[in-house]
């Protein structure tokens, strides 16, 4: 008995099989690199639109605060099921670009920063806003 070696055989040699898989292969690992990419970039869009609620939160109620009560220091809020830790550094500002310097002002520069607790030194936003003593005007 022997095999019949025909000729007119038909489907695919197993070179032609392992290179289509090799390609399947490819794509497939490409395609997850891509998704993973915009999953990583919509997770930081979403903390750092986070981080800026946080921050104008914290400035809207730093103006129904006392003048005096305008201090540096550092908070710990929870928002969206994270920690985040907010820290305010004020500085007194006297004179701005573009005024006379015969106008002299009693405000306060206020930069509020906002990060995760678990990477309090690396903060997502970074927000100056000015406050002016509405006693001095």
């Amino acid at each position: 008995m022997g095999f019949n070696h025909n000729q007119n055989q038909s489907g695919f040699t197993l070179l032609e099989v392992m290179v289509a898989m090799i390609v399947f292969t490819l794509l497939a690992v490409t395609i997850t690199q891509v998704s993973s990419t915009n999953i990583n970039n919509h997770l930081h869009i979403e903390q750092k639109l986070i981080a800026s609620w946080i921050a104008e939160n914290k400035q809207i109620e730093l103006r129904s605060v006392g003048w005096d009560e305008i201090v540096n220091g550092k908070d710990e809020v929870e928002m969206a099921n994270q920690e985040w830790v907010v820290t305010r550094k004020v500085k007194p500002v006297k004179t701005f670009p573009g005024l006379p310097k015969i106008v002299v002002l009693d405000a306060k520069e206020v930069e509020i920063s906002v990060a995760l607790a678990s990477a309090p030194d690396s903060p997502l936003i970074n927000y100056t806003s000015y406050m002016a003593n509405e006693d001095a005007i």
